[in-house]
């Protein structure tokens, strides 16, 4: 079980190096000369994750609603109730510690890099969707996102504390 999680949490942080790179590749973003421009495009930046994060709440919202499971403190919820909760509370863990580490990497970043900061955000996001897919078809198949979104959490946090003291 171990070589598997192993396996597969390599394979999510390889995804999550390459959307990252790609999207970086992808997006139009030009030089952002001041820090308020720069602090604007890491905001940008955190509208995907927060779309996604809206987008497992409605979903939570109408699994509840469609079971019928309208208290949550019933001890009635099905398994998708519970891994819905799950995904969405670990989401706005991983987000708290995520969207300030973006914004500190943001302010300060070289203004001809500002679409590889950007593209942070995308790449946080689609691991968050594989994070969610993979725990809703087997608790094992959440370790690529799981491991894909620390990648891309830690990375960004260790970049931002380098930006600031250097």
């Amino acid at each position: 079980m171990r070589r598997k999680s192993a396996l597969l949490s390599t394979v999510g942080l390889i995804i999550a190096l390459l959307v990252w790179r790609l999207l970086a590749s992808l997006l139009p973003i030009g030089p952002a000369s001041t820090e308020a421009q720069r602090l604007g495009i890491g905001l940008a930046a955190l509208l995907p994750p927060v779309g996604v994060l809206i987008l497992m709440i409605l979903a939570q919202m109408l699994a509840r609603g469609a079971a019928r499971v309208i208290d949550p403190t019933a001890g009635q919820e099905t398994r998708l109730l519970l891994v819905n909760q799950r995904v969405i509370t670990n989401s706005v863990e991983q987000l708290a510690i995520f969207a300030p580490a973006l914004l500190a990497l943001a302010a300060p970043a070289d203004p001809t890099q500002m679409a590889a900061v950007a593209a942070l955000g995308g790449a946080f996001a689609l691991a968050r969707l594989l994070f969610w897919a993979g725990y809703l078809m087997a608790p094992l198949l959440r370790a690529p996102g799981m491991a894909a979104t620390a990648g891309i959490t830690v990375a960004t946090w260790l970049a931002a504390c380098w930006a600031w003291l250097i």
